[in-house]
């Protein structure tokens, strides 16, 4: 697969409504629209981009009859040796095999962990997109609680005024910020740092990124902030690395974005992460209430968090880092919850099955009979089963939890039964 920033940019502009075309109708690609504008980003079944159109359909935007671009923010960047062919050694020979009539430049430009946010303007109307959602359409985050383009045009109303002017000057451009929020936190921890940084521009006019010199430029002759960039020591780009790497060894810095440039084109782009970033990430991709609901039943003894918490730490630093503790707070009062429910569920199916059994009383002697009658009785009685284990005499709080096994479920089946569910609200 070619990866080469400028010779991609070039297939788009020489087939433009083919690839178009492509985007559009490739079924492993999701498209959202909103007043003939159409935005694509991969969705969740494309693991890994297999054809040229998919490494430009990372937040593309662009229009139908006819079919025209009309913005695109970054194309697909890997991490180093996640391919086998994106490898120092790839990277040394692409380095070496630089014209010689353009200046070779490599950058190491700081990988921040936030939200991209995507700035462009069409006929005179200014929007902003992330890659999965585009202004004008409620977007998952936004029922969550956190408007992440709201958030962006606010800081830009209180900061960055300029991206919220019509300038000829930016007709043509695709501008891509990092959102920096501490409501939209992944796991680097900027504290309450509220900001967009320039990451990238496309100049769709001339189908190329801005080199970082210009970028630097563009942004202080707008009074943006931009990326900034490691200056590791080495000759080598293996040594180039390593240094980087070890000036943000031990934080939870996510890393940097190695940058090739040839004269006034960007050509190659990669990810560096940090080994600490990554098993940051490792942790906190395993760190689900599921596997949280798992280790608190195999510790039934822990029933606060005031409990919870230091055993968390007992495990040490390696497993439990400081940055998850909040997030296993979370995961703990949604279990101790669940179980609160569960106990509603199960004082309700008891209440239920005294009832039918005084309502049949002594009708039918006989246990086989006993049995049918109470089976008609409760045949339209929701979670029935609970019921029929009451009359076993097996009916327990093991026989609710495997009845509705997550918090959605058993608070669906407070629902069923008629149950009235407060707000939640943390438990100590």
């Amino acid at each position: 697969m070619n990866l080469r920033i400028d010779e991609l940019l070039a297939e788009l502009q020489s087939r433009m409504v083919e690839v178009l075309q492509s985007i559009d109708r490739d079924e492993l690609l999701t498209k959202k629209e909103h007043n003939g504008v159409i935005l694509a980003n991969a969705s969740k079944v494309l693991f890994s981009p297999t054809e040229t159109h998919q490494l430009l359909a990372k937040g593309i935007v662009y229009r139908r009859n006819p079919w025209r671009l009309v913005s695109l923010p970054l194309i697909k960047i890997f991490n180093l040796n996640e391919r086998e062919f994106i490898n120092l050694q790839t990277l040394t020979g692409l380095i070496q095999s630089a014209p010689t009539d353009r200046e070779c430049r490599l950058h190491f430009l700081r990988k921040y962990d936030g939200t991209m946010i995507q700035r462009f303007q069409e006929f005179g109307q200014i929007r902003f997109t992330t890659r999965g959602t585009i202004e004008g359409l409620t977007s998952r985050e936004q029922e969550a609680g956190f408007d992440y383009l709201g958030s962006a045009r606010q800081i830009a109303r209180e900061r960055y005024p300029a991206l919220l002017e019509d300038r000829q000057e930016f007709e043509s451009l695709s501008m891509v910020f990092e959102l920096i929020h501490p409501e939209s936190r992944v796991i680097t921890d900027y504290g309450e740092r509220r900001d967009l940084l320039l990451l990238a521009v496309m100049d769709r006019s001339a189908f190329r990124y801005l080199p970082f010199d210009e970028l630097r430029q563009f942004a202080e002759r707008h009074g943006l902030a931009v990326v900034d960039a490691f200056t590791p020591i080495g000759v080598t780009l293996g040594e180039q690395i390593d240094s980087m790497l070890s000036s943000i060894a031990g934080t939870d810095q996510e890393g940097a974005v190695l940058t090739l440039e040839f004269g006034h084109e960007v050509v190659f782009r990669a990810k560096v992460k940090s080994p600490d970033y990554l098993q940051l990430l490792r942790l906190m991709v395993n760190c689900t209430y599921a596997a949280t609901a798992e280790l608190l039943k195999q510790h039934p003894e822990i029933e606060t968090w005031e409990a919870f918490e230091p055993f968390l730490r007992s495990r040490g630093t390696e497993t439990v880092p400081e940055e998850l503790i909040e997030a296993y707070r979370s995961h703990f009062i949604a279990y101790r919850q669940y179980l609160v429910d569960c106990e509603k569920v199960l004082r309700w199916a008891k209440g239920r099955f005294d009832e039918v059994q005084r309502d049949l009383g002594s009708l039918v002697a006989d246990v086989r009979g006993y049995r049918k009658l109470f089976a008609t009785n409760v045949q339209t009685i929701p979670h029935n089963m609970l019921l029929f284990a009451a009359l076993d005499d097996k009916l327990t709080l093991e026989k609710v939890c495997k009845l509705a096994s997550t918090p959605d479920e058993i608070r669906a089946s407070l629902i069923l039964i008629g149950e009235v569910i407060p707000p939640s609200s943390e438990l100590p």
